[in-house]
């Protein structure tokens, strides 16, 4: 056997066949994205995207729809034409780019996206440019598809073939004879997804007169498993084969990809230790392949000592991401490589203190990068993670960076250098102060990118409390001198969101996720919800209203998810109702308890609704109750009882 393996690798390392034949003759590839096929043209220097564009952003900007020339404008601009750098004939005109940005602005920010930085109308040309309708645009003969004749690659799940490929092979006579340099490490079967992976790099599969991209999860899929071979001999995965060089648009129609790809039904997360993530619903069977909820979370709780013991901020996330992943459209988001490799790089010593290894199941280079940013992971690998100082939770976001702007390089370290501006913030002295700190020890992070706050946010913050801190002898700290911020690209106090009215209300808390089994909130009770939390009776909510109302309805949601999720109908019944809301201390006697569950119970339960509706009402005003008794003069006796009336009055 090691005798074989030496011959294998002699012939991999053999001069002759190392190098990559490539057409010098054109540097253009096919177009592959789906999003920008129809658009007059159909060959691009980079059909990955241009440097500094990630295409899977592009194509959910265009997916939006938000204006009929969006495809045309970011395929232009991110996938561009060839020649297009010498001819502005066939880039985007400024004024289509400037049209497109100002109909799509309002629809990105519904969606929680943004329109790409690189994506800058003022360098587009003037004129002699694409200005509405694509420009006529005479395109090549189509190539016609032709028999695979290749021996590898005969026993396929297809046929037919076109050529060029992606590293310009013209004939298959050509492709065949840089494929055959893989033979032997095909024929040692390292990998199943090996033989298929390569022919749909030399001999791509033919679709409807196209050339299917190759799969980046297949690629990465062979890599895992056959770069250890390669590796023992000292060589490397071939650059020509880079998975990052390929997408994941062809990946479902592979029949060898991963179920990472197959389509599966949203499903509310239970598994206690990941209830609260940024995301509610999960697709099973993910990457490991796990059925059922149930078989995952058994498997999970073995890391739970990682997790309490908080070795890395990124275990958790990273855990849940990989035995529960998101549920995107019906499909299990795929873990993030690089989460995986921090999460690793910090929790693996306290393992090997221990005398264990980290599983062989979680090995990062199994992972794609192609979902990382949705992880708060930028392209240089910087990760976000969610926020532990007790004074900059319940802000408007909820993830940091670190080192932070002040280069502490913990939250522990940035936690207690705040310390000394608590009784500043407590004092109230401007309603930018406390956000405005958060935003310098515990700046927000947004894709693995810092988000800077504005130089006029710092003056403001300083201006309303510079008095106050005069009179008290202290100096506003140098390092928060307003002039070291900037005053563009960043943060500032207008870019708060609006005032909420209750539409605005209901569109939020549905599009945070705060449904069960596809049901939402009603309109009705969010206004019920608006009206208690607005306490200035503005008839909408502020950014601080809102966070605090969003919290209640979260707590409320997983109880009511834990105590129905086995229970068809999908409700609450009238026992374990009055058991909730005495373990909340809510402890009504029979005729309150009656009116109540008659005000709000249909067909024998307490729905989704109507189970929000009245929690999260009672516990706001047990909690403004409780604000008032704190404020009054004396320490009055009668406080129980009078909470009791309060409440029953509240209802009856």
């Amino acid at each position: 056997m090691k005798h074989l393996l030496l011959v294998i690798l002699g012939w991999l390392l053999s001069p002759r066949q190392a190098h990559c034949r490539r057409d010098d003759r054109t540097n253009c590839k096919p177009l592959t994205a789906s999003f920008c096929q129809g658009l007059g043209y159909t060959t691009s220097l980079y059909p990955n995207g241009a440097q500094g564009f990630n295409l899977q952003e592009i194509g959910q900007i265009v997916g939006t729809g938000c204006s009929p020339h969006i495809a045309m404008l970011m395929c232009r601009v991110a996938v561009p034409e060839c020649g297009s750098e010498d001819n502005s004939q066939m880039k985007p005109c400024r004024s289509l780019c400037q049209k497109v940005k100002t109909e799509c602005e309002p629809v990105l920010r519904t969606r929680r996206l943004f329109w790409p930085m690189r994506v800058r109308c003022e360098s587009l040309p003037e004129s002699n440019c694409v200005q509405g309708q694509v420009n006529p645009v005479t395109q090549a003969t189509p190539s016609t598809c032709q028999t695979l004749t290749v021996p590898l690659c005969k026993e396929l799940h297809y046929t037919e073939t076109l050529l060029p490929n992606i590293l310009g092979h013209q004939t298959q006579n050509d492709a065949d004879q840089e494929l055959r340099q893989y033979y032997p490490l095909v024929r040692v079967g390292c990998s199943p997804h090996l033989k298929p992976f390569l022919c749909s790099v030399y001999l791509p599969k033919c679709v409807s007169g196209q050339a299917q991209s190759p799969c980046r999860t297949l690629c990465e899929q062979a890599r895992s498993s056959c770069e250890g071979l390669l590796n023992k001999s000292g060589m490397q995965w071939p650059e020509a084969l880079n998975c990052e060089a390929f997408n994941t648009e062809s990946c479902e129609h592979d029949p060898l990809v991963s179920v990472t790809q197959r389509s599966s039904t949203c499903q509310t997360i239970t598994v206690p230790l990941c209830e609260d993530l940024p995301y509610t619903e999960t697709a099973l069977p993910g990457v490991l392949g796990h059925q059922t909820q149930e078989e995952a979370g058994l498997e999970l709780h073995q890391f739970y000592p990682l997790v309490k013991v908080k070795c890395s901020p990124h275990i958790k996330p990273f855990l849940c991401s990989v035995y529960l992943p998101e549920c995107v459209s019906r499909k299990p988001r795929p873990p993030c490589r690089m989460l995986c490799e921090q999460a690793r790089s910090d929790c693996e010593p306290l393992l090997k203190k221990f005398g264990f290894e980290w599983p062989a199941s979680l090995k990062c280079d199994a992972f794609s990068t192609e979902s990382c940013e949705h992880y708060g992971v930028s392209s240089t690998g910087d990760i976000c993670e969610p926020i532990s100082i007790p004074m900059c939770q319940g802000l408007s976001y909820n993830q940091t960076i670190v080192p932070n702007l002040l280069g502490h390089t913990s939250q522990r370290e940035a936690a207690m250098k705040m310390s000394f501006f608590s009784a500043l913030v407590e004092t109230v002295c401007s309603k930018d102060t406390r956000l405005f700190l958060c935003r310098v020890y515990a700046p927000q992070c947004v894709a693995g990118q810092v988000q800077r706050p504005c130089r006029t946010f710092c003056e403001r913050a300083k201006r309303d409390c510079e008095g106050l801190t005069s009179s008290f002898g202290i100096a506003w700290p140098d390092e928060l001198q307003c002039s070291s911020f900037p005053e563009e690209a960043c943060v500032s106090e207008e870019s708060r969101p609006e005032m909420l009215n209750v539409e605005s209300v209901l569109a939020k808390l549905n599009a945070a996720g705060y449904s069960v089994r596809g049901k939402s909130l009603t309109l009705r009770t969010a206004s019920l919800l608006l009206t208690l939390m607005d306490a200035d009776k503005t008839r909408d909510l502020d950014e601080a209203e809102f966070f605090k109302l969003e919290r209640y309805v979260a707590v409320v949601r997983r109880e009511y998810v834990g105590s129905s999720e086995r229970r068809d109908p999908f409700s609450v019944p009238r026992n374990l109702m009055k058991k909730n809301l005495s373990a909340r201390e809510f402890d009504f006697d029979d005729e309150t308890f009656s009116i109540l569950w008659q005000g709000y119970s249909s067909q024998g339960g307490i729905d989704y609704d109507n189970y929000v509706a009245v929690l999260t009402k009672l516990q706001i005003l047990k909690d403004r109750f409780q604000a008032r008794m704190l404020n009054l003069p004396c320490d009055c006796q009668v406080a129980s009882f009078s909470f009791q009336q309060f409440l029953k009055a509240a209802i009856i």
